[in-house]
């Protein structure tokens, strides 16, 4: 009876969203299982950054680009959904600055006048979504099969538990970019007007929300 009482509400709808994710990840796992690796790995190896450097415009990663932020769209929504502070244009919002970075990645080439630097730059943006839909995923799909038993206090923890590890992720991504900039000699006023204005602007205003 438990179950019959849930069919058919928004949380089957999710579920829907989540599995059709899936199995598009799946697709590009099994069509190139080494390009997986190498987004996998970007951070950690240079190597491996430098292939999916070169693969940015592959098709598997616009798949895996669009499906990430479909899953982070939907974490979204269920954080907001459990502040009771459900409201779309917040989530319009949330996508819209992750599009508008995109593009404005490509504008900085204008400041930086470093075609190498812009690459590394709108790599490591794509790499970090891609990880930050898959970080996501598991925090969901519990969230969403446990939706009518879960505790508030295990919801909170869990919330904290990936808002740590999105933090740790972000602050590891973050001196990567430093280190990268260092060495290509791009003055360091363009460093901190990239760094302030495209990573920890937007990451102090979402941190400073989810926390409030």
């Amino acid at each position: 009876m438990f179950l019959l009482e849930r069919i058919l509400n928004e949380q089957l709808f999710l579920l829907i969203i989540i599995a059709t994710a899936t199995i598009l990840i799946s697709y590009c796992i099994k069509n190139r299982p080494v390009l997986l690796k190498s987004i996998a790995l970007a951070h950690l190896k240079k190597t491996e950054f430098k292939f999916v450097s070169n693969n940015t415009q592959d098709q598997i990663v616009s798949i895996l680009f669009w499906t990430s932020i479909t899953l982070q769209t939907i974490g979204v929504f269920l954080f907001l959904e459990e502040k009771n502070n459900l409201n779309v244009f917040i989530i319009l919002l949330f996508v819209s600055l992750v599009v508008v970075k995109r593009a404005t990645i490509f504008i900085s080439e204008v400041i930086f006048q470093t075609k190498t630097l812009l690459e590394v730059y709108y790599t490591s943006f794509v790499v970090m979504v891609i990880h930050l839909g898959w970080l996501s995923l598991p925090f969901s799909v519990y969230k969403i099969t446990y939706h009518n038993t879960i505790s508030l206090q295990l919801t909170q923890t869990l919330n904290l538990g990936l808002i740590s590890i999105v933090f740790l992720y972000l602050i590891i991504r973050l001196v990567v970019l430093i280190n990268t900039a260092k060495n290509e000699t791009v003055s360091f006023l363009h460093i901190i007007f990239y760094l302030c204005t495209l990573e920890i602007l937007p990451a102090v205003l979402i941190f400073s929300y989810l926390i409030s």
